[in-house]
């Protein structure tokens, strides 16, 4: 996949949107921490990799504060689950 984006400046920093279906392929969000490497002239942005230490570093420490999804919970059974 290959498109075109537009450099912008904000204060000393130049500042590159990327569009809306790479972010999605990536994985990420704004937000999110991402590796740069420099290749030649090529730029290539990749998702970082952060350890275990460091992801529950960024998690919430209590569990009223975790994004949980319960509707599932309240569902009727969709198949064969209820036998």
């Amino acid at each position: 996949m290959s498109c075109t984006a537009t450099l912008r400046r904000s204060g000393g920093s130049v500042i590159l949107s990327i569009p809306k279906t790479i972010v999605e392929s990536l994985a990420v969000d704004a937000g999110s921490v991402v590796e740069l490497s420099l290749r030649g002239r090529s730029l290539s942005v990749t998702p970082a990799r952060r350890s275990l230490a460091e992801r529950l570093a960024a998690s919430p420490r209590s569990p009223t504060q975790w994004q949980r999804d319960d509707e599932w919970l309240e569902d009727a059974p969709q198949g064969r689950e209820g036998l």
